[in-house]
């Protein structure tokens, strides 16, 4: 009787878990403005890439197909440029391998070292190369070539000539993704970005506008609000890293992105606080709803017209609203316009030597520094070569799918190690099991010519492009799926009916795989909520030496370290995102509460955007004018804002990372001290407030009026005993 009173209330929890990853399932695969044309351009480019394949009979066909999904970006300059710098990769490392393999191929050992040293090069570079994909083109031909290496029955000429049909087979799939990039855009010129932010704006303002006239909202849009709600603004900060813009507008436009996804999330609270309020709204209420609608329309009317959107006055504090999250969405529209440091002089500004240099770096600042890469590219190493011994010496040549694995698997911005054995072995089941060794023992011994084949090709890969379109939660899993699936079918020119070859590629997908989660998981790994807590603090760290930077009196040296900043930061920010993602997929007793520590701050990361932003601008009047040109006062109460602001950075991330605090001077009187200064001296010299001097004061006001609610929330937060308990258990368990 014990077992049964026991078992019964674990039922509701396991009903509870299954409805809840059913409904992510659901929200993650349903469709949104340019998620068609994104898995079109795929499934059209992979489909061709795949005939060329059999009707030419190229070698390696499936690294072609493959890279269909790796090239796709936000325009088709950005998607030549990608693919230009994979070839480039494949050819490189075509010609380390022939090099290299031809002098050490004769000796055991040294062939041996020589596969060793390759795979860890190999791994290394997907670490501290920017571009991913071009790091990983590198991956994917030392895993191709290792077995073309390895048969002892070919010549060293029949060598080479595989190895160079593996560049050129990727060469193809290139070529084709990017005139199929060409057409498209031609045909639907609008880019996803810009259709992605509008109709997140679109969906609020319907609403807004519902609201004002007192009509219900439209169940459509109430789906669409929970779909965009669901699935965050992950995808469109992709978009963005992936976009041709500069980096400063790629920060820009990111802090504008994630506010829209906060928006849409506020929006979704507001929506629900509307269906369970039972009286009416107050005219006052309507027409603020009817001013933020408008408000919402302009700044949609700017992103269509590419202009920099108006600013918009930040709403008081003391203007009460009797609806729920009204006056937060009206903060987080206000926080838009700023994002894009929309001041008057910033609209005609000229570059000064704190912007951009117009060039692409090709490795990461702390390549040769961060000792994080030379672990990463170890536990890569390790796991591949576990592969290789295993099936090297039980002779199991088949399974040497199991490198190209361990290559596309070994993503370090994935998430958690157990969001990455999910997502790893449900697409290896999918794409290899059910799809794979389905079709073949159900459709393709009926089909007698290739149009069969080929359709039967789009469809999936049409799933699996779909699926690769959704949040960072989910997309990896068609990535897998897709690839799992041209292992087995897109190896030989002929519709493959022996299950035997599936069999043995299948079961290398999966030896990767384990190898993987045994070693590659296991090494030198924290869970997300450690990860994530670190990022954060570090951010506010970093922001807080940013501020820093602006009273230095070398402007040279504050330049170079402020470009640092700000690349260290806004990688941060994926850092949180990505780790925030990572903890739906981990469970234990503190779930629920590492959950609630996650919205928090998935809750202030917008917030934290938007001050980068605000700091860059007034850094660029800085530099334009440093401290030993302006007056005395001035610059007195301008460096003694500045300190303030580090200070209350410091302070935040104390709280969040279980330091006492220092004390935290007032931001409010050290800014009106300030903007004081700034007036006084222009009344005194009866000279009118200069457009410059004006911008400024805008500044200021906002990063008070963002900085001070930000610090009171994360004070009000982690002084309460649960979350303090909860992140001080961690600590102390990652320090024993």
């Amino acid at each position: 009787m014990a077992t049964q009173t026991n078992a019964v209330p674990g039922v509701p929890k396991i009903t509870a878990l299954g409805q809840s990853f059913w409904q992510l399932i659901r929200k993650e695969l349903t469709p949104y403005p340019g998620r068609a044309w994104v898995a079109g351009r795929v499934t059209i480019a992979s489909t061709i890439v795949m005939l060329l394949v059999m009707t030419f009979r190229l070698p390696g066909g499936f690294l072609g197909a493959i890279f269909t999904i790796f090239l796709t970006r936000e325009n088709p300059m950005a998607t030549f440029r990608a693919g230009f710098r994979a070839v480039a990769a494949f050819l490189i490392a075509t010609g380390y391998t022939i090099v290299t393999a031809a002098m050490l191929i004769d000796d055991p050992v040294t062939h041996f070292l020589w596969i060793v040293v390759s795979l860890f090069i190999a791994f290394y570079l997907i670490r501290i190369l920017e571009d991913y994909g071009t790091a990983v083109a590198f991956g994917f031909m030392i895993a191709g070539a290792i077995p073309v290496w390895d048969q002892h029955a070919l010549n060293v000429n029949e060598r080479l000539e595989s190895t160079l049909w593996i560049t050129f087979s990727v060469a193809v799939g290139v070529a084709v993704t990017i005139v199929v990039e060409y057409v498209f855009r031609s045909v639907h010129p609008i880019t996803d970005l810009t259709e992605g932010i509008d109709a997140r704006l679109e969906i609020v303002e319907s609403i807004l506008r519902a609201t004002a006239e007192g009509e219900p909202v439209d169940p459509k849009t109430q789906e669409r609000l929970q779909l965009y709600s669901s699935v965050g603004a992950s995808r469109l900060r992709r978009l963005i890293l992936r976009s041709e813009y500069s980096a400063q507008f790629k920060a820009q436009a990111s802090a504008a992105a994630s506010l829209v996804g906060r928006l849409t999330d506020i929006a979704e609270s507001f929506k629900q606080s509307l269906i369970e309020r039972r009286s009416r709204i107050d005219p006052t209420d309507a027409e603020r709803c009817r001013r933020l609608a408008d408000q919402i329309a302009e700044l949609r009317k700017a992103l269509w017209l590419r202009k920099l959107p108006e600013d918009i006055k930040m709403p008081s504090h003391t203007e009460l609203s009797s609806l729920n999250f009204l006056s937060e969405m009206e903060r987080t529209v206000a926080f838009i316009p700023k994002a894009f440091m929309a001041t008057e002089s910033v609209k005609s500004y000229i570059p000064t030597p704190l912007d951009e240099i117009p060039h692409e770096r090709i490795f990461v600042a702390d390549a040769l520094s961060n000792s994080g890469h030379l672990q990463f590219a170890l536990r890569g190493t390790l796991a591949a070569m576990a592969c290789y011994v295993v099936y090297t010496a039980i002779d199991w040549r088949g399974l040497s799918t199991s490198l190209a694995t361990c290559i596309i698997t070994a993503l370090s911005t994935i998430g958690s190690s157990r969001q990455k054995q999910i997502l790893r072995l449900g697409g290896a089941i999918l794409g290899g099991v059910f799809f794979g060794m389905g079709a073949q023992i159900f459709l393709l011994p009926y089909f007698d010519s290739i149009a069969g084949f080929t359709i039967l090709f789009a469809v999936v890969t049409a799933i699996s492009a779909w699926i690769s379109t959704a949040s960072a939660r989910l997309s990896y899993l068609g990535v897998q799926m897709a690839l799992a699936y041209y292992l087995i079918h897109l190896q030989e020119f002929t519709i493959q009916t022996s299950l035997a070859i599936a069999r043995d590629r299948v079961f290398g997908v999966l030896l990767g795989l384990f190898s993987m989660w045994l070693l590659f998981d296991r090494l030198w790994v924290r869970n997300a909520l450690d990860e994530m807590r670190d990022a954060f603090t570090q951010i506010l760290e970093m922001s807080a030496e940013f501020a820093e930077q602006l009273v230095r009196r070398d402007v040279t040296k504050a330049i170079l370290r402020v470009r640092q900043l700000r690349d260290r930061i806004n990688a941060s920010f994926i850092t949180v995102t990505t780790q925030a993602d990572a903890i739906v997929f981990e469970f234990g007793p503190d779930r629920e509460r590492k959950l609630r520590i996650r919205d928090h701050f998935r809750r202030w990361q917008p917030s934290i955007r938007t001050l980068l932003q605000l700091q860059i601008t007034l850094s660029q009047y800085r530099v334009k004018q440093t401290l030993l040109e302006v007056p005395e006062e001035i610059a007195r109460t301008g460096t003694v804002f500045e300190q303030s602001i580090a200070a209350m950075m410091r302070a935040m991330s104390s709280y969040i990372s279980e330091k006492v605090p220092s004390p935290v001077p007032d931001l409010q009187s050290s800014a009106t001290e300030f903007e004081q200064a700034i007036r006084t001296y222009h009344q005194s010299h009866g000279i009118p407030l200069s457009s410059e001097a004006s911008d400024i004061i805008v500044l200021v006001e906002n990063i008070v009026s963002v900085l001070v609610p930000l610090y009171d929330d994360i004070r009000s937060v982690f002084s309460t005993n649960e979350e303090r308990v909860l992140l001080s258990s961690r600590v102390n368990i990652s320090n024993a």
